[in-house]
């Protein structure tokens, strides 16, 4: 190979590794702007079924995929081995860094820690997590928990979603947000289009909702800026602002690609849920209670650190 061609190479495989690095760099894009096609309002169109490229992002946002968390995965592995693990964990935080951990205030993060034991030992419904009590998920977890389905119509833009029943209506029509009494689990939307990014605003959020699966709590205090950018055809890069100043210290952001479902015959099913789930929580708080009557702790010794101020 010549030394140029070689060189040239090299250097081409760098940029390429750059940008697959990069937090939420999309592979392939080019600096021409994606052109989409219209809907009839000139709403650029993204209509259709889409996937949240979020690998295990609703277990925990902080510790990435696969947390050993998760029912005692990690168990029998050293500190020194989990903390390796964590390195090469994918996460959807991108500020703040590095960490990158959820910036609360001391309050909250002993709550989140008091949560995720009792996750493990439940002994009263409020210690099961909302999403296995049949509970909406809220905003942004319901983004990067299940397939969705994105429809326009003129001056609107509407979600759909496969977990229980969920979704989201976005007016485009500048109207305000309905009084701060009012708090909703997906919260209150509404949106503009910024040439290729949709943003939507959103308040009135209740504080029922975790943000994952180890007890990432908020207020009812949070406000979350979306922004959907149209990357090409098939991708959405997906980023969310989350500010809470009852609970965090300051404004922090997850972003994470979004694919299209391209499958023709794809249909989106629903994942029903019946509040309550019966005879599943009454199941699941006699097992906690059990255990904690035999003395067994929580979160398991050897990750009890990683949410520990330090």
């Amino acid at each position: 190979m010549r030394k140029q061609t070689f060189a040239a190479a090299v250097t081409g495989a760098a940029v390429f590794a750059a940008l697959a690095l990069a937090p939420g760099a999309v592979v392939g894009q080019t600096k021409t702007p994606f052109n989409p096609p219209r809907t009839v309002d000139g709403q650029p169109d993204i209509h259709g079924y889409f996937t949240p490229d979020a690998p295990d992002a609703s277990h925990s946002l902080e510790e990435g995929a696969e947390p050993e968390n998760t029912l005692g995965r990690g168990r029998g592995k050293t500190l020194a081995q989990i903390e390796e693990e964590r390195k090469n964990r994918r996460v959807l935080i991108v500020d703040p860094a590095p960490g990158p951990k959820i910036p609360y205030q001391s309050w909250a993060r002993a709550k989140q820690r008091e949560l995720l034991d009792a996750l493990f030992t439940p002994i009263k419904i409020t210690d099961i997590e909302p999403e296995d009590r049949c509970a909406p998920m809220g905003v942004p977890r319901i983004n990067y928990r299940f397939d969705f389905e994105i429809d326009q119509s003129p001056g609107m833009v509407t979600m759909l979603y496969s977990w229980n029943h969920a979704y989201r209506m976005i007016p485009l029509d500048g109207r305000p947000h309905p009084p701060a009494s009012i708090k909703l689990f997906n919260g209150d939307s509404r949106g503009r289009w910024e040439g290729n990014t949709l943003v939507a605003d959103v308040t009135n959020l209740n504080d029922q909702t975790w943000f994952d699966s180890h007890g990432t709590i908020h207020t009812d205090a949070l406000h979350v800026v979306e922004r959907w950018t149209i990357v090409d055809a098939n991708t959405i890069n997906y980023e969310a602002t989350l500010d809470d100043p009852k609970a965090f210290t300051r404004p922090w952001t997850i972003a994470y690609p979004i694919k299209r479902i391209k499958d023709p015959k794809y249909e989106l099913y629903e994942e029903a849920c019946l509040e309550g789930n019966g005879q599943t929580i009454d199941g699941i708080l006699e097992a906690g209670r059990m255990q904690a009557a035999k003395g067994v702790k929580g979160r398991h010794e050897h990750t009890r650190g990683f949410y520990d101020e330090k």
